[in-house]
C-alpha cells in the first residue's frame, strides 16, 4: 500500500519461498501475478526462481493475470495498459510458456469500461477485480458480461476480497459460500496472507483441507481464475465502468500524475519519430533503451504510486522512474532528430534555421514556440529586436515576441510564438531573421475586452474572471468562468468514505494588492498582445494559499486558454476551478473512449477532455492535460486541481485519529503547481483531435545544420482522416514490423488511409474502434491482436 517498490520487491523474496515450502507439506495451487517481482527474484534468487518454474509446470504454481504488475486501471492511457498486458505476455511466455486467459486486478480503485476492448484484443477473455464494493456500485451480478465501448464482450467477477487474515481462510471461504453459492452455481472465493493478495500459511492449509472433507454438500477445490471461468457462463450484461472507489485518488499527489502523463506523451512521441528515422535507414532503432523507459512508465502505473496513495518515499521513488524514463527519452529524441536533420542546407548568413518535429500524421497549422538565442549587441537595450518567422517557400508568418524563459537584461536570448503549418510526422523548416522591436504599453486597471467579429472574450477588472464568452453572438458563460475555490477537505489522500472531494466551498479573493510571491504587481494586467494571442494575468488569494490566473485568448479560432499557477500553503483542503457553462450531457475521456460522467457532484475521473453538448450538436469542450478529477452540478462544472492530504493517511476506524497528533508530518503537493486548459467550441469527431494538438507539442529546436551529406531516403508517414488518433508507431517486439495503432475516437464509424512511404491501406472503423497494423517491405497487414 504505502511501500515504495524496492521494499516490495524485497519482501518478495519471504513470499515466495513460503509459498515454494509449503508445496512439500500440502496440495494447494498458489496463485501469483506481477512480471516485476519475478524478475526481482530471477536476479537475486535465482534458485527459488528455478523452483518456481518447476512448480508451474506441475501446476501447483499458477501465473495469475499475468501483466507486469497490477496497475491504476483509471489513469493510463489506452496504449499504456496495453504496454501493461503485453510487457507480461512475453515475460511470461520466454520465462513459463503460458499466459492466463484472467485478467486480474483485485486492488486498483475502480476499473475503465475501455479495459475490454483491450482485453479482448490482447488475449485475454476474462476479468478479476474486487473494486468498487457492493456498497458502491449495484451491479445486475457478482459475476457479469462486462460491455466495452466498442461493443467487445468479456466475463467478469467481482471477489468479496482479495486477502483473509491469518489463521481465517477457512472462516472466509465458508462466508463466500455461504453468500455467494444460493446464487452461483460456481463461485471462488479468494484467500491468503498479506496486501494486495495473499499467500498461505501451514494453519490455513490444514483448515482448508478439514473443512474440504466436512463439507459434503458442495465441492470445495484449489483452482484458478482461468479455470472458474471457464465453468461459468455469465447471462447479465453491464456496459459501464466499474467506478466510483476512492474519488480521492484521481486528484492526490498531482505532481507524480502530471510526471507520468508527461512521460506517457514522450514515449508515444519519441517513439514515432525514431521509427521515422529507421525505416529512413538514417538510425538504428534504440529497442533496449526503449523498453527501459517503458518499465520505468509501469513501474509508474502502479496502482498506489499513481494514485497518489503512498508514503513520501514512495513518491520519490516514481519520480526517479518517471526522470530516468525522461532521461532516456530526450537521448533518444536528440539521436532521431539530428539524424533526420543531417544533409539540410547550412544557415545563410544573418538567418536563425529553426525545425519542428511534428509527431503527428497529418499535415496541421498549429501554434509554435521557440526560445533562441540572436546575436549579442551589449549596446542595444534588452528589448531592441524581435524575431521575424519565415517559412520555407520564404512567405512570412504570423508571429509574436513574447517574454523569454531568461532574465537577462540583455538583446540576445528571445522566445517567439507563431503560426504554422507543418507537415506530417517529420521535420518542418522555417527561417527566423531579426528586426526593430515596437515597443508597447498595456492599459492597466480596467475591463480586458477581446473582440474580433466571431469570439468576444470579457475578463472583468473587478472580479479578474472571464465574465463573457461569445462566438458568433451566442452567449456560452453562465456566470464567471474558471473561478478558485477552496472547499475543506481530508486527510486521506484514498478519500475512502466519500464519493466527493470537499465541503463548504468558498471563493478566493481577487487580490486589489498582490502580495506573497506576487508582490508589486497588478491585480489584473495585459502582460502580451501581437498578432497571435492576448495574453493577460490575475491573482488570487485564500488564507495562505496564492493563485495566479493566466488568460491566453487567440486572436483567430474559438479558444481561450487558461493557465493556473497555485501556491498551496494549508493542510486539509481541496482547490477547484468553477466553469458555469451552457450545455447538457456532461462527458469525459477515458480509455480508449469517452462516457457520460456524474452530474450530482459526485467526483468524476477523466483523461483530456470534458465537454458538454449544445443545443445544435456541437460540444463546448474544456482540454485538461493537467488533470483527471472533476464534478458537475447545477450546470457548473468544477475542476479538481489539488487536495492537501496527508501521505498514507488511511482510515482505520472512527475510534483512531488519522494521524499523529502534535507533531509536523509532511502534505501531499506542497508548493508550486502548474495547470493548464482551453475552452473551445468543437465537433465530436474532433474532441479527441483537439485534446492531442494541445497536449501532444511538436519539438521546436534553433538548430544550424553542419556541412554534411542526407543519408537513406526520404519516407511520409500519413493518414488522411486527423479525427483518426495514431496512438503508436514503433519497431515491434511480439512481431518484427512496424507497429501502428490507431484509434477511433468518436462514436461514428469512419474511415482512414494510412500511408507509408508511398504505401496505402483504406481502414473503416467502427464507434470507438482501436486498430494494430503490421507494415514491412511495403505490405500492410491488420493484426487481430494489440501486439507491441
Amino acid at each position: 500500500m504505502a511501500m515504495g517498490m524496492g521494499r516490495r520487491r524485497k519482501r518478495c523474496f519471504k513470499y515466495f519461498q513460503s509459498a515454494a515450502s509449503l508445496m512439500e507439506k500440502h496440495h494447494y495451487i498458489f496463485n501469483h501475478n506481477e512480471v516485476s517481482l519475478y524478475q526481482y527474484t530471477e536476479e537475486y534468487a535465482p534458485a527459488l526462481f528455478q523452483d518456481i518454474k518447476k512448480k508451474a509446470k506441475e501446476g501447483s504454481w499458477h501465473i495469475m493475470g499475468g501483466w507486469y504488475l497490477q496497475p491504476d486501471c483509471l489513469l493510463p492511457s489506452g496504449e499504456g495498459i496495453v504496454r501493461q498486458l503485453q510487457t507480461g505476455e512475453i515475460y511470461f511466455l520466454k520465462n513459463f510458456g503460458y499466459w492466463p486467459k484472467t485478467a486480474v486486478n483485485f486492488d486498483p480503485f475502480g476499473h475503465s469500461r475501455g479495459l475490454v476492448q483491450i482485453l479482448k484484443k490482447c488475449g485475454q477473455d476474462s476479468y478479476m477485480f474486487m473494486r468498487p464494493y457492493p456498497f458502491q456500485l449495484k451491479l445486475p451480478a457478482e459475476i457479469f458480461l462486462w460491455e466495452g465501448y466498442d461493443g467487445s464482450v468479456i466475463k467478469a467477477a467481482r471477489t468479496s476480497s482479495y486477502n483473509s487474515d491469518l489463521g481465517q481462510a477457512a472462516k472466509k471461504i465458508e462466508w463466500d459460500i455461504q453468500e455467494r453459492s444460493p446464487k452461483e452455481e460456481v463461485t471462488f472465493s479468494c484467500w491468503g496472507v498479506g496486501n494486495h493478495g495473499g499467500g498461505p500459511s501451514d494453519k490455513d492449509l490444514y483448515d482448508i483441507e478439514k473443512l474440504q472433507k466436512e463439507r459434503k454438500d458442495i465441492e470445495i477445490v484449489h483452482s484458478t481464475p482461468d479455470a472458474f471461468f471457464s465453468e461459468v457462463n455469465p447471462k447479465e450484461t453491464f456496459d459501464k465502468s466499474l467506478i466510483s472507489c476512492m474519488v480521492g485518488c484521481y486528484t492526490s499527489m498531482t505532481g507524480m500524475k502530471q510526471a507520468y502523463r508527461t512521460l506517457e506523451r514522450e514515449l508515444y512521441s519519441t517513439e514515432k519519430i525514431a521509427t521515422l528515422a529507421f525505416l529512413e535507414g538514417k538510425m538504428e532503432y534504440p529497442t533496449k533503451e526503449f523498453n527501459e523507459a517503458t518499465e520505468d512508465m509501469l513501474n509508474v502505473e502502479f496502482h498506489d504510486i499513481l494514485p497518489g496513495s503512498m508514503i513520501q518515499a514512495g513518491e520519490n521513488n516514481g519520480r526517479i522512474y518517471s526522470d530516468h524514463a525522461l532521461h532516456i527519452l530526450n537521448k533518444i529524441r536528440a539521436k532521431a532528430f539530428f539524424s533526420l536533420l543531417k544533409g539540410e542546407e547550412v544557415a545563410k548568413d544573418g538567418t536563425y534555421p529553426i525545425f519542428a518535429c511534428n509527431p503527428k500524421t497529418y499535415e496541421s497549422t498549429q501554434l509554435l514556440e521557440c526560445d533562441m538565442s540572436i546575436l549579442r549587441n551589449d549596446a542595444n537595450a534588452p528589448d531592441a529586436s524581435r524575431i521575424l518567422i519565415y517559412d520555407e517557400e520564404g512567405n512570412l508568418l504570423p508571429s509574436q515576441n513574447v517574454k523569454e524563459s531568461t532574465n537577462l537584461a540583455l538583446d540576445w536570448r528571445k522566445k517567439v510564438v507563431f503560426k504554422a503549418k507543418l507537415k506530417p510526422l517529420g521535420l518542418t523548416r522555417f527561417t527566423a531573421m531579426t528586426a526593430p522591436n515596437k515597443h508597447r504599453e498595456y492599459p492597466l486597471d480596467q475591463d480586458i475586452v477581446f473582440d474580433n467579429g466571431k469570439k468576444r472574450v470579457v475578463i472583468s477588472s473587478k472580479t479578474g474572471l472571464i465574465e463573457s464568452y461569445v462566438l458568433d453572438g451566442k452567449e456560452y458563460a453562465e456566470g464567471p468562468l474558471f473561478r478558485p475555490m477552496c472547499y475543506e477537505d481530508y486527510e486521506d489522500p484514498w478519500g475512502m468514505n466519500f464519493d466527493h472531494v470537499g465541503e463548504k466551498p468558498h471563493p478566493f479573493a481577487f487580490l486589489k494588492k498582490p502580495d506573497g510571491v506576487f508582490s508589486g504587481l497588478h491585480s489584473l494586467e495585459v502582460i502580451e498582445d501581437g498578432d497571435i494571442y492576448l495574453e493577460a494575468e490575475a491573482f488570487f488569494g485564500d488564507g495562505n494559499t496564492r493563485l495566479r490566473l493566466g488568460y491566453r485568448i487567440e486572436k483567430e479560432g474559438p479558444g481561450v486558454d487558461v493557465d493556473v499557477t497555485l501556491f498551496p500553503n494549508e493542510i486539509n483542503k481541496a482547490y477547484k476551478l468553477d466553469i458555469p457553462l451552457k450545455g447538457k450531457g456532461y462527458i469525459g475521456e477515458q480509455i480508449f473512449g469517452y462516457e457520460e460522467l456524474f452530474e450530482d457532484g459526485r467526483e468524476c475521473v477523466a483523461h483530456d477532455f470534458l465537454a458538454l453538448k449544445e443545443e445544435d450538436g456541437n460540444y463546448l469542450e474544456i482540454l485538461t492535460p493537467d488533470s483527471f478529477g472533476s464534478s458537475y452540478s447545477g450546470g457548473v462544472i468544477h475542476l479538481t486541481l489539488l487536495r492537501m492530504a496527508t501521505y498514507c493517511a488511511h482510515p482505520i476506524s472512527k475510534d483512531r485519529p488519522l494521524v499523529r497528533p502534535n507533531i509536523f508530518i509532511p502534505k501531499i503537493d506542497q508548493g508550486e503547481r502548474r495547470f493548464r486548459f482551453r475552452l473551445v467550441l468543437t465537433k465530436e469527431q474532433e474532441l479527441k483531435r483537439n485534446a492531442d494538438l494541445f497536449s501532444e507539442r511538436p519539438f521546436v529546436w534553433n538548430i544550424f545544420p553542419t556541412k554534411d551529406v542526407k543519408e537513406g531516403k526520404e519516407i511520409e508517414i500519413k493518414t488522411s482522416n486527423d479525427s483518426i488518433n495514431v496512438v503508436t508507431i514503433k519497431q515491434g517486439l511480439q512481431k518484427e514490423e512496424t507497429i501502428i495503432r490507431l484509434q477511433n475516437c468518436s462514436r461514428q464509424d469512419c474511415q482512414t488511409t494510412l500511408t507509408i512511404d508511398k504505401n496505402n491501406i483504406s481502414l473503416t472503423f467502427m464507434k470507438f474502434e482501436v486498430k494494430t497494423i503490421l507494415y514491412h517491405d511495403g505490405k500492410f497487414e491488420e493484426s487481430v491482436d494489440m501486439v507491441i
